[in-house]
């Protein structure tokens, strides 16, 4: 933590073209209904800050910049965060390089290729019902280092590559090419050996007036067994108003827990510019009773 203090000291000392201190806070009120009991709690759901910027360096001629980003989260509720960190769990903190012609090169923590390249599919994304609680491959690691190519009229590819905390083996990989177009956005993502797992991601976006649809389909292997699952998430949300939109959410892969089930609706109230009040209710089904639950929660989502 301290040397990240020091780098941002550093980074802020120089002449940057651009920089933000950024965070989120969100924090519900919790039902759930379980195979024999019944909790209510508040609880925080992915609470962060962070700070990034970058600056040019060539003013002259050239695009080349340097970027960087330091990003926490931290639990409002608990006091803590949840981790071997402390207060503080480190999120996606990086240096990097930057150009329009050649691209982003860059090293740190970070989401890989096959995480990011859902789009913003997963419609709770950081709440309870995220899809991380059924699919493999929703990771971020450390010892990270990734390219994102400039785009290539409406195509642009990710590699990654991730040293593996396991000595004397082979460095984690992980790749993305997506499509970004008007009508829909479409990506593929591959994992190779990543904690394990062999996973190709295939999704895609489709904007439709009010209306947003998202589909993700998932094959992941596990090497050590060589044993597949298959996986798919399907959403849909449609704008109400300036306002308000209501979000359905399905998903279902054996991955994470045999016959995983797991069925959301929201919806989204703005209540100011940067401040929403979230409204879901959640079913999760298993072949295991004792791994099934029903959430309603409602909570507040605040931006900065």
């Amino acid at each position: 933590m301290i040397r990240i203090l020091f780098i941002l000291a550093f980074l802020l000392s120089l002449d940057a073209s651009s920089n933000e201190f950024y965070g989120r806070i969100a924090v519900d009120t919790r039902s759930t209904n379980l195979s024999e009991e019944s909790e209510t709690d508040v609880e925080s759901n992915e609470s962060k800050v962070g700070f990034k910027g970058s600056f040019k360096l060539n003013e002259d001629n050239g695009d080349l910049s340097l970027i960087y980003q330091a990003e926490y989260g931290f639990d409002p509720v608990d006091g803590k965060a949840r981790g071997d960190e402390g207060t503080f769990k480190q999120r996606n903190t990086f240096l990097g390089i930057k150009s329009k012609n050649y691209g982003t090169l860059m090293a740190g923590t970070h989401d890989t290729a096959f995480k990011k390249a859902q789009f913003k599919i997963d419609l709770f994304n950081d709440l309870l019902p995220d899809i991380k609680n059924i699919l493999q491959g929703e990771n971020r690691f450390e010892d990270y280092v990734g390219y994102i190519s400039p785009k290539f009229k409406n195509y642009f590819f990710t590699i990654n590559s991730i040293k593996n905390p396991n000595p004397g083996t082979s460095n984690y990989k992980s790749y993305s090419v997506h499509y970004t177009g008007d009508k829909f956005s479409a990506s593929v993502a591959i994992d190779d050996a990543v904690k394990g797992y062999d996973s190709s991601r295939y999704s895609l976006l489709v904007p439709l007036g009010s209306l947003q649809f998202g589909f993700i389909f998932q094959d992941s292997k596990k090497i050590s067994t060589n044993a597949s699952d298959k996986g798919k998430v399907i959403s849909v949300q449609k704008k109400l108003s300036d306002k308000n939109k209501i979000k359905f959410q399905y998903a279902d892969s054996d991955m994470k827990v045999v016959g995983g089930k797991n069925t959301t609706l929201g919806l989204d109230h703005l209540l100011a510019k940067d401040l929403t009040l979230f409204i879901f209710y959640s079913d999760f089904k298993a072949d295991n009773d004792a791994k099934e639950r029903e959430v309603f929660s409602v909570g507040l989502e605040y931006k900065f």
